[in-house]
C-alpha cells in the first residue's frame, strides 16, 4: 500500500527527464491487476487508482501516443465513477478524467464517451452536499464539452436541467455549472431548456456577491443571446440590467477579477448594440409595411416585447451609453413617427387598454429617458433640432391620439428643464436655435390649442409657457408672437371656467404663469385691457373665503397677491409720469388721460383694502410682507374712494402690526393708515372709537420710542395722526 502511494507521489513530482516507454505501460497493467484484484479493500483501491492517474497524466503531458496506456484501465476508471458507495473513489476518478481532458485530449478519447458523461453527471446529481467531488464531475464535464460537445449533449438530451442548479452554496460548484450551461447554449437543440428553465431563475447569479460568478453569468449570458435572439426579451424581465448597471460603476479591490468583469462586461455591452440595431431594423421594416388591418392587434402584440426593451436599454444610464449610436438614435425617431402614423390608422384601439397603448406608452418612457439622458444629450445635440423637435411637431399639430400630446409636451418640458441649468451640456449656439424653435412653432399652437385641453395637458401646456417665456430674449418679435395668440384671453376664460377649483393646482398654475408673464409692461398692459382687474378680484376674495391653512392655497395667495403687487406698480408708474407731464407741460401728452383711464378701471380693487390689512397678521410673514406693500399702493391710487373701509378688528391689527414691526413697514402702514381715515370720515370714527383707544395708545408708545432714537420722520408721521385722531 505504502508503495503505490510513493509510485503515485513520484509520478506527480516527475520532471520532463524522465523517460517515457513501454515499462509504463507494465506498471499501468500491474496497478489495474492489483484494482481488479483488492476491490473490497477500499483504501488500498484509492491509492491504487491515485497511483494510475498520475501514471497516465505523466503519460498524456509528454506523448500523443495513447496506445502506452491499456483499455482496460480506461474501463476500470469508468467503473470507479459508478461505485456509488466509494466517494472518495469517485472523487479520484473525475480527478483524473478532469486533468486528462486539461493535458492531452487524445490521451482522454477512450474516456470521453456518453456513459462516462452521464456517470459525471449522476455524481453531481447524487453526492449531496460533498461539493468537491461535485466540483470535480462539473469540471471534468465542462473539460469534455469543449472538446466532445457531442457527447456531453447526447447526456443533456435525456435529463433536464432546472433553474434550481444554481442553488448551490459552493462559488466553485456554482461557477462550474454555469460554464458547463455556456457550453450547452451553443446548441441551438437546447432552446426550450434554455429560455424556459435557465434563463428566468438566472437572477440569483447576478445577486451574486463572488466577483468571479458574476464575470461567468454575463459571460453565459453573451452566449445564450449569441445563439438565441428572443432570449433578451426573457432577460429583460430579470435583474440583469440593475446588475451591469450596479458593476459597471464599481471595482473590486483584486484587478484581475475586476479585469475579468469588466471584460465580460464590455463583450456584453457590444452584443447588446448590435441587437438593438438588429431590433430597430426589424421594427421600422414591420412598422412601414403595417396599415389598419383586421390583424393589427396580433401584430402590435408581437413588437410589444421589443418596444419595451428598447423602453429597458434606453432608460439604464449605464447600458445606454455604451449601446446607443447616432445612428440607433435616427432609427428611434423613425420608428416613432411611424408609431404615430399606425396610432392614427387605429385610433379605436387607443381609447381603452390595448397592446398599442402600451406602445404608445414605451416610446413615451424612451423618449422622456433620452431627453432626461444629459450624456446622450451631450453626444447627440445636432438631433434635438434635425429630429426630435420635427417628431414632437407633428404629435401636437397632427395628432389625434391624446397620449401622444401628452408625451409630446413632457418631452418638451424635459427640455426646457435642460436648458434651464447653468451648466447645461448643448452648446450655445444648439440652445439659442431650440429656443427660437420652440418659441416660433410650439408656443402658437400651445397657447391657442393645448392650453384649452383637459388636464393634465392644460398643465403642461402653462408649464412650457411659463418656463419658456423666462428662457427667451424679450423682444419685439417675442412681443409680437405672444400679442398674436389668444393666451391671455385664454388664461381668463379658463380662470372663469374654473371658478368652482380656485383652491386647485390648475388655477395654481394659471396664476403663476399670469405672474411670470406679468414681468414685462407689455404683456401687463395686455392683461389689463382684457380685464385683468375683475380676474384678480374674484380670485383674491375667493381665495380669502377658506381659512385653511394648505400649502397650495398658501402658494396660489402668493401668487395672486405678487400679480397685484405688479400690477398696481405699473398704474402707480403711470400716474406718476402722467403727472410729471402735467407738473412740467412737455412728454406725452396723452399721458394723462390714460392715467385717468387705468386708475378708473383699478378702482373696484377699493375692496381689497379691508382684506390686504387682514393679511397683515397672517403666519407666513412672505404674504404678510406683500400684503402691507399692497395696501400702501392701494391706498396711493385708490384711497378709500368714500368707502367705510375701517373696521374695530382692523383698527386691532394695525396697532398688533405697528407694534411688532420695523421701522419701514411702521412708515409705510402709518402713511396708508393715514389716507384711510383722512378720506372717509366713517373710518376716521372708528378709528377714534376703537376699543380702549387701542390704536390711540399704540402711536403714543411708538412715538416715545421713535423720540428715543431721534427718528424724526416716524415722529412725523405719528404726529399727523395723532392730531386727525385726538
Amino acid at each position: 500500500m505504502k508503495a503505490t502511494r510513493l509510485l503515485g507521489i513520484i509520478f506527480n513530482k516527475a520532471t520532463d527527464n524522465f523517460p517515457v516507454s513501454s515499462s509504463l505501460t507494465d506498471i499501468l497493467v500491474s496497478l489495474t491487476e492489483a484494482l481488479r484484484a483488492n476491490s473490497k479493500e477500499t483504501k488500498f483501491k484509492l491509492y491504487l487508482v491515485q497511483a494510475i492517474g498520475e501514471i497516465m497524466i505523466f503519460i498524456a503531458g509528454r506523448t500523443s501516443d495513447n496506445s502506452l496506456v491499456p483499455g482496460f484501465t480506461y474501463q476500470l476508471i469508468g467503473r470507479c465513477l459508478k461505485d456509488g458507495d466509494d466517494t472518495a473513489l469517485n472523487h479520484a476518478a473525475c480527478k483524473i478524467i478532469e486533468n486528462l481532458l486539461l493535458v492531452a485530449d487524445k490521451q482522454a478519447d477512450k474516456l470521453a464517451t456518453s456513459d462516462i458523461a452521464l456517470a459525471l453527471w449522476n455524481i453531481v446529481s447524487t453526492v449531496g452536499n460533498n461539493e468537491h467531488i461535485r466540483a470535480s464531475a462539473l469540471a471534468a464535464l465542462c473539460h469534455m464539452g469543449l472538446s466532445y460537445l457531442d457527447v456531453v449533449q447526447s447526456v443533456f438530451d435525456k435529463v433536464t436541467i432546472k433553474g434550481d442548479i444554481f442553488q448551490s452554496t459552493s462559488s466553485k460548484v456554482l461557477q462550474y455549472n454555469i460554464t458547463l450551461l455556456a457550453i450547452l447554449a451553443k446548441r441551438t437543440k437546447n432552446r426550450t431548456m434554455f429560455i424556459q428553465d435557465i434563463l428566468p431563475k438566472m437572477n440569483v447569479l447576478y445577486e451574486n456577491t463572488n466577483v468571479l460568478i458574476r464575470a461567468k453569468a454575463y459571460t453565459l449570458t453573451y452566449v445564450l443571446l449569441s445563439t438565441y435572439n428572443e432570449s433578451l426579451y426573457t432577460l429583460s424581465d430579470t435583474k440583469l440590467f440593475q446588475a451591469i448597471e450596479r458593476d459597471v460603476r464599481r471595482t473590486s479591490i483584486d484587478p484581475d477579477e475586476n479585469d475579468l468583469l469588466h471584460e465580460a462586461l464590455n463583450r456584453l455591452t457590444t452584443l447588446f448594440s448590435s441587437h438593438l440595431n438588429r431590433i430597430l431594423d426589424e421594427l421600422l421594416s414591420s412598422t412601414e409595411q403595417t396599415r389598419k388591418t383586421s390583424s393589427a392587434k396580433d401584430t402590435f402584440k408581437k413588437w410589444l416585447p421589443s418596444f419595451r426593451l428598447i423602453s429597458t436599454i434606453i432608460g439604464n444610464h449605464c447600458i445606454r451609453s455604451r449601446v446607443v449610436t447616432l445612428m440607433s438614435i435616427k432609427k428611434l425617431f423613425k420608428l416613432f413617427s411611424n408609431i404615430k402614423l399606425i396610432a392614427e390608422l387605429n385610433n379605436e384601439l387607443t381609447k381603452g387598454p390595448s397592446s398599442l397603448t402600451e406602445i404608445i406608452s414605451y416610446v413615451s418612457q424612451t423618449l422622456d429617458a433620452f431627453v432626461r439622458a444629459r450624456d446622450l444629450l451631450s453626444l447627440f445635440s445636432e438631433i434635438l433640432l434635425s429630429d426630435l423637435l420635427p417628431l414632437c411637431s407633428q404629435l401636437l399639430v397632427s395628432s389625434n391620439v391624446d397620449e401622444f400630446s401628452l408625451f409630446s409636451l413632457c418631452i418638451l418640458n424635459e427640455l426646457l428643464n435642460e436648458l434651464k441649468l447653468i451648466d447645461c451640456v448643448l452648446p450655445i449656439h444648439i440652445q439659442n436655435d431650440i429656443k427660437q424653435e420652440l418659441y416660433q412653432t410650439f408656443l402658437p399652437i400651445i397657447c391657442d390649442k393645448h392650453i384649452l385641453r383637459e388636464e393634465p395637458i392644460s398643465i403642461l401646456s402653462l408649464r412650457f409657457i411659463q418656463t419658456l417665456w423666462t428662457l427667451i430674449d424679450h423682444t419685439s418679435s417675442s412681443f409680437s408672437i405672444l400679442s398674436q395668440s389668444n393666451l391671455i384671453s385664454n388664461l381668463f376664460n379658463l380662470i372663469i371656467q374654473n371658478k368652482d377649483k380656485s383652491t386647485g393646482t390648475f388655477v395654481q398654475g394659471i396664476v403663476s404663469c399670469l405672474t411670470t408673464l406679468s414681468e414685462k409692461r407689455e404683456i401687463l398692459q395686455t392683461m389689463i385691457e382684457q380685464g385683468l382687474v375683475s380676474i384678480q378680484l374674484q380670485l383674491i376674495q375667493d381665495q380669502l373665503t377658506f381659512t385653511t391653512n394648505d400649502r397650495i392655497m398658501t402658494n396660489i395667495l402668493l401668487e395672486l397677491l405678487s400679480l397685484l403687487d405688479r400690477d398696481l406698480t405699473y398704474v402707480l408708474d403711470i400716474v406718476k409720469r402722467a403727472l410729471q407731464v402735467k407738473k412740467t407741460g412737455t412728454g406725452d401728452s396723452d399721458l394723462p388721460s390714460i392715467a385717468e383711464k387705468i386708475l378708473q378701471v383699478h378702482k373696484p380693487l377699493v375692496t381689497l383694502v379691508g382684506p390686504m390689512i387682514n393679511l397683515l397678521s397672517n403666519e407666513d410673514p412672505s404674504i404678510s410682507k406683500i400684503a402691507l406693500h399692497n395696501l400702501s399702493l392701494l391706498t396711493q391710487l385708490i384711497g378709500s374712494e368714500g368707502k367705510a373701509i375701517l373696521s374695530k378688528n382692523h383698527c386691532h391689527i394695525l396697532s398688533s402690526t405697528l407694534r411688532t414691526t420695523d421701522t419701514t413697514k411702521q412708515k409705510l402702514l402709518l402713511r396708508a393708515l393715514k389716507r384711510l381715515i383722512s378720506g372717509d370720515k366713517r373710518s376716521l370714527d372708528v378709528a377714534r372709537s376703537n376699543s380702549n383707544n387701542e390704536l390711540t395708545q399704540t402711536l403714543q408708545q411708538l412715538k416715545k420710542s421713535a423720540a428715543t432714537e431721534a427718528d424724526a420722520g416716524l415722529i412725523s408721521h405719528i404726529d399727523d395722526l395723532l392730531h386727525l385722531l385726538l
